[in-house]
């Protein structure tokens, strides 16, 4: 009976060790969210060389207007991925580009293209995009928030060297990367959406202006 019982007791200390070291074995429903924040700082040396134009297919704005990746063409373009449902890292990856937007002269900010695409194509509708705008203060023509198919998305992501993928609750664990691009759609430096100093990005942003 005491064998039973020893037994019995490591075991379910074994299982709550197992629950403490990983923390998707245990019931934690915002797991999506402490899998984004410990992220690494993005590696430019692994991003694609290749032009976000590339991609031919539709996004739609929030304005309900559908356009091509090449209309972003001609002007530095600092460029996201996220998803209107998430609750903390997409909105800080939102505080973190308008604090890039922050650090420009008002000429300056007015040759960029501030590009936000959704992972989340079912939910994220024009209307909820622009409900999202609004919610973050969102006014500037510079600013682009867009939604694709599932396709869309996909090349997008992989051109942009960004990981995710919907898990069962219908939300999505992907990484935080905020992307500097250049005029022709190419990366020129990638930085730690988390990360609230933004001073890598914006100097990059600006060396791409003069």
């Amino acid at each position: 009976m005491k064998k039973n019982l020893k037994r019995k007791l490591l075991l379910l200390l074994t299982v709550s060790s197992l629950a403490v070291s990983f923390p998707a074995f245990a019931e934690n429903h915002d797991h999506h969210h402490q899998h984004e924040t410990m992220l690494s700082t993005p590696d430019i040396s692994n991003a694609s060389t290749d032009s976000i134009f590339n991609i031919t297919d539709n996004w739609t704005a929030a304005n309900g207007k559908t356009f091509q990746l090449n209309k972003l063409g001609g002007k530095p373009t600092v460029v996201a991925m996220i998803y209107t449902s998430c609750q903390y890292v997409c909105p800080l990856t939102i505080q973190n580009i308008k604090r890039i937007e922050r650090s420009l002269s008002a000429a300056q900010a007015g040759k960029v293209n501030f590009a936000v695409f959704s992972f989340d194509p079912k939910r994220d509708t024009p209307a909820k995009l622009t409900e999202f705008a609004k919610l973050h203060s969102i006014t500037s023509p510079s600013w682009v928030l867009a939604q694709g198919s599932e396709g869309a998305v996909r090349k997008l992501a992989v051109t942009l060297g960004i990981k995710y993928k919907k898990v069962q609750s219908g939300d999505y664990e992907h990484d935080a990367t905020i992307s500097i691009l250049d005029s022709n759609g190419v990366i020129k430096f990638q930085a730690d959406a988390m990360n609230k100093n933004v001073d890598g990005a914006a100097d990059a942003l600006k060396a791409l202006l003069h």
